[in-house]
């Protein structure tokens, strides 16, 4: 019986078998693990000890580069070594030498997997070793010697004891887990069995009363949760001989009670089917004018963005002049100074090439400028990891003219932090549209001293952006509409009022990030926070 198909001591021995096994078998990957990393430290604290050894035994010879000595020294000791395999001496100046049991190279290159494990801090792994064409324990440490670094050690040791401890392992915990294999099915069954003979037993109980015995009662009597399901079980079923009597007394009302509710529902179905054209006609309306305002919506955005673009590109337009007037001057002063001297006969060789390498390199800047600027306007297809220190730093670039020629200083306060993910040419358009409103405050207003302080910062989900300026702020009144479409302090011929609108669109619909705008003690703070993940 216990061992039918789908019967409840089966469910019970499964469940209390697969949960033994659940909790023993991470247990066992766990002190295996363990087992495995005490090896390899046991191993790492050996090749340390040597590599110490070596580095102390030749610290002179290395210093002095004395190849003979560290050739001679190092055949002796790895022949007195069974486990080491291999020595290499990486010097500062790219020689190797390469010491075997009985044999000695000197090489102008090394692997590259030697290569990745010279780091400033010893390393170890665990490897195939290109030299010996077999898996070895490699362990690398950096040689100093009075402060100055020399190169580094390699040793190769043998796994060979390594692989046989690791096996007595794997072999005793395979022992372990078949014993604790045996004792959860011995356990599991006994706990199974204890449970499912109350359980079974009442089942049998229910099921001849299920064919209309109901003088049966269940016999079980315990103080667990069975024993009260027991006893409750046999209250109910005098409950329901009780109350069978009533049910075949009510029955005949309820037949009377089905036609009435069936009149009734049959009314409130027909309602119901007016309700539903009359819905379905809205909802064909409905649909109509939600597609007609979608329309209009995308044609006032249309407008917008392009609104934005030409904002941007006039702005970019007294940017560029501003990038351009002094190497121009310089241009025409070097080109001048070449044509009167050439009238005069005092120009010289040497003066015409200085002169003309200042003209090159000033040429050189304008076009460098050309692509900042024309990089600038390029849309981001996709969103990618960027840096927010490198796009503020371009942004930065393309108004630094303009700024320096209003006196304005840009204070710059940048912390290292993780790339963000977003459009970073439209963030790049985002910062500058903050910047050209702070430029334009500050000289608006007339500040003595102007000044715009731009913070970098992160936390674990969103890299920020402060811009701050000391322009006095925005007045409470208009704080709240600062976002809002065509909304500007400015005359008409200076601003159209999408520029920051913009800027928040990029920021918060295109970036999934926030920007925000509160008044500091000097004037006014725009916040950027853009995520870091997708």
């Amino acid at each position: 019986m216990f061992f039918t198909k789908n019967t409840i001591f089966l469910k019970i021995f499964r469940l209390l078998f697969v949960l033994f096994i659940f909790v023993s078998i991470p247990l066992i990957i766990y002190s295996i693990a363990t087992q495995k990393k005490m090896l390899l430290d046991s191993l790492k604290i050996e090749a340390k000890d040597i590599n110490k050894f070596i580095e102390f035994a030749l610290s002179d010879a290395l210093l002095l580069n004395d190849n003979s000595a560290i050739v001679e020294f190092l055949i002796d000791y790895s022949k007195k070594n069974e486990k080491l395999k291999n020595i290499i001496i990486s010097k500062e100046n790219n020689d190797y030498i390469i010491i075997e049991k009985d044999f000695w190279s000197f090489e102008p290159q090394l692997d590259q997997k030697y290569k990745n494990l010279e780091k400033s801090i010893e390393s170890s792994s665990l490897l195939k070793s290109p030299i010996l064409n077999t898996e070895v324990f490699h362990y690398t440490f950096p040689i100093y010697s009075s402060g100055i670094h020399l190169g580094w050690i390699h040793l190769s040791m043998s796994l060979e004891e390594y692989n046989k401890r690791l096996e007595t392992v794997y072999l005793g915990f395979f022992t372990f887990f078949i014993i604790l294999l045996g004792f959860s099915l011995f356990i599991s069954y006994i706990l199974s069995k204890s449970i499912s003979d109350p359980i079974v037993s009442l089942k049998n109980i229910v099921s001849k009363i299920s064919e209309g015995n109901l003088k049966l009662r269940a016999k079980y009597e315990s103080n667990d949760e069975v024993g009260a399901l027991a006893e409750g079980f046999n209250t109910m079923i005098a409950a329901i001989d009780e109350t069978q009597t009533q049910l075949k007394l009510s029955h005949e009302k309820l037949e009377e009670r089905v036609k009435s509710r069936t009149k009734e529902l049959d009314s409130t179905n027909k309602l119901l089917e007016i309700k539903t054209i009359e819905l379905e006609k809205l909802n064909k309306n409905l649909d109509i004018k939600i597609k007609e305002e979608i329309e209009k919506r995308i044609q006032q955005e249309s407008i917008l963005v392009q609104q934005s673009r030409l904002a941007a590109t006039g702005e970019m337009i007294g940017n560029i002049a501003h990038q351009w007037r002094q190497p121009l001057s310089l241009i025409t002063t070097c080109a001048s100074g070449i044509k009167l001297e050439k009238e005069f006969g005092i120009s010289t060789q040497e003066i015409e090439i200085e002169k003309l390498n200042t003209i090159i390199q000033s040429s050189n800047y304008l076009s460098k400028t050309i692509d900042d600027f024309r990089n600038f306007f390029k849309p981001n297809k996709e969103k990618v990891n960027f840096s927010i220190e490198e796009m503020t730093e371009q942004s930065i670039t393309l108004v630094a003219a303009s700024f320096n020629f209003h006196y304005i200083t840009i204070n710059k306060n940048f912390n290292k932090i993780e790339e963000v993910y977003g459009f970073p040419n439209e963030f790049s358009q985002a910062i500058l549209n903050v910047l050209a409103n702070a430029k334009d405050a500050l000289i608006e207003k007339n500040i003595e001293n102007p000044f715009v302080s731009i913070y970098i910062y992160e936390n674990k989900k969103y890299g920020f952006l402060e811009i701050e300026d000391n322009a006095g702020g925005i007045n409470d009144d208009i704080m709240t509409k600062i976002f809002d479409p065509y909304f500007t302090t400015k005359h008409k011929n200076q601003g159209t009022g999408i520029g920051l609108y913009m800027s928040k669109m990029i920021v918060e619909k295109n970036m999934n990030g926030n920007l925000s705008v509160e008044n500091t003690v000097n004037g006014a703070k725009f916040i950027f926070a853009i995520p870091k993940n997708k």
